[in-house]
Order: C-alpha cells, then structure tokens, then sequence
C-alpha cells in the first residue's frame, strides 16, 4: 500500500491501533502522519489528545502505561506518538509485541523509524492488528510520474514539459515541489492545465534547495551528484561568489550544531537557535553525523581558500567551484 492508498483508507474512516511509517522520503511521513492526526484527532484538542515522544525520551513501560490511561474527558480518542522510534523499538520488542497481542481501545499508537525489518514477530502483529507503511524516497525516473499524480491533488493538470521543468529546476524534494504545484494551481487560476510558461513565470531555480542538496551530496561523498548540482545552479544563473558564500553559510551551521550536540544540547535546542525550518531539521542533522569537527574546519578552510583564489587567480570561477566540490568530496 502506498501513501495515496493509505491517505484513501484514512478519508473512508478506517482505524488501527498501531501505525508504523519508516522510510527515507520525510514528505510521505508527514503525509501519512497528517492524514491520521485528521482521522484521530477529529473534533478533539490537539493539547489535550495528541501526546509526542522522541524515541529516547521515553521508556517502554512509560509508553504502555501512556496507552493504558483512559482519556479524562469522554469521547476523545489518544494518539501517541514515537519519533525517531528505531533504537525504542530495539530496546523494547517484547513490551511491544505484548501490548499489540491486546491494544487499548481508547488510544492509537503511532512509530516513525528510519528502518522497519518485516521479518519480525512484532511486524507481523503490526501488520495484524494495525498497518506500517514504508515512506521511500523516489528514484529520479519516478519524479516526473510523481508531480503528474500529485498535481491532480490540486485539481490541475501539468504537461509534460512543464513537469520536466519544474522538476530541473527545483530538484527532488518533495515538499518543495509540493509547495511550487499548490502556488502553481492558484497562480494558474481558472486554467485546468499548468503549461512551461506558467512554471518560468512562477518557478525558477529553488536556489535554497539547491545549495542544501549540494551540502548533503558533499556530506555523502558523492562527488558525481555534488557536481551535478553545482553545474545545475551555474547554469541557471546563480552567481559563482554567491555559491561559495552559501556553502560557507551552511558548513558554518552545520560546525555550529556539531559542538552545541557535544556540549550536550539537544536537537530541538540547536535547531531553534539555527532556526532550521521544520521540514528540513532531519536531513540536516543528518548531515551533521556524517561529519567530525575537523571535517568541518577543514572545509571551512577550503571555502576560504577559494574564495580568495576567485579574486586573485587567473583560473575561472567555474573551475575553481569544480575543483572545490572534489576536494569537499575527498
């Protein structure tokens, strides 16, 4: 079942007391997660229905109390929620696979994991008694497809040129191009198909996507994504300068981030002081993981050097860029 299917189910008032989304594509969990807030949460206050964990912050035992506690007032339904639930899972299976043998009746539980191994015991009781759903980032040959059907969502059409340009220019995120078809369908108003013109017109190059996609394929080592993404801008019209400041912009915040965790602060800390966008938060520490401090003073270092190369050498800016990703990369 994918997400479309499931957010389906959800509209015809269909109830599990167990929901499991694990994948890679942050955007078809938020999906997921908002069609059952709708369908559990509603008529009922979120401040008082909705209880959120973090996967450690919270204890088996303290889970399953939690879902056995009947709601104060009557009528209202529970949702209990478990992020980042990979190592809380690990830890307590057997609570787990307890609880699922008799749910409560009052109260829904939902796990978000990275990674969900069908072959368990206590998969094959979520999938009895409730559903998992696997949130898997699209592979760029499905991007096209994807913005078609997604379009439908806001009553429109796209042709297929139109789907070739917007996905150039804004990239694979899901939610960006979520954003883009929503103002598309508005900017396009009483028309039914959205056509190039209207994607020059309102689109463009998502120059925010763009540098955070080539920070993450840097973060990855991925130096043939890295360049791809680094020609894309350039080719768009984003300034050489501009892209070096960016990339220091963001290697600065991710170095920050990097020692606020060491020093013991948590992510939610360290995102409100970087005013990291929601959205964006996983993929971000994500990519603070993937590197050591001296990673990240090393290429504070690079982009330095670089940037004073592009005013004093003869090489071109767009070699310079080139030979900087590598290096990134290495």
């Amino acid at each position: 079942m994918d997400i479309y299917q499931f957010k389906t189910l959800m509209n015809k008032g269909k109830s599990f007391p167990v929901f499991v989304f694990y994948g890679d594509e942050s955007f078809f969990v938020h999906e997921a997660l908002s069609a059952v807030k709708a369908h559990v949460l509603k008529g009922s206050d979120p401040g008082i229905a909705l209880i959120e964990f973090n996967g450690d912050e919270i204890s088996g035992g303290m889970l399953f109390d939690e879902l056995r506690t009947v709601p104060f007032f009557p009528g209202i339904n529970k949702l209990v929620l478990v992020d980042e639930a990979d190592d809380f899972v690990e830890k307590n299976r057997g609570i787990l696979e307890k609880y699922l043998q008799t749910p409560a009746s009052r109260a829904h539980l939902v796990l978000i994991c990275n990674k969900w191994d069908k072959r368990t015991k206590l998969s094959t009781l979520v999938d009895k008694v409730g559903i998992s759903i696997e949130c898997k980032r699209l592979k760029e040959n499905s991007l096209p497809g994807w913005v078609q059907t997604h379009a439908r969502q806001y009553k429109k059409e796209i042709t297929a040129l139109a789907t070739q340009k917007l996905v150039e220019d804004v990239g694979g995120n899901l939610a960006i191009l979520d954003k883009h078809l929503e103002k598309l369908s508005v900017y396009v108003d009483g028309k039914t198909t959205i056509d190039e013109r209207d994607v020059d017109a309102l689109v463009g190059v998502d120059r925010d996507r763009t540098v955070f996609e080539l920070t993450e394929a840097v973060a990855q080592r991925n130096v043939t994504l890295a360049l791809k993404v680094l020609i894309q801008m350039l080719s768009h019209g984003e300034d050489s300068a501009r892209i070096i400041s960016l990339l220091a912009w963001q290697i600065k915040r991710l170095w920050r981030a990097k020692q606020l965790l060491q020093q013991g602060e948590n992510e939610q800390k360290v995102a409100s002081e970087l005013q990291l966008i929601p959205f964006f938060a996983k993929r971000f520490f994500e990519q603070v993981k993937r590197y050591s401090e001296e990673d990240l003073a090393k290429n504070h270092a690079l982009l330095l050097e670089t940037d004073l190369k592009s005013k004093t050498s003869s090489l071109s800016t767009h070699l310079l860029l080139e030979l900087l990703v590598y290096r990134l990369c290495a």
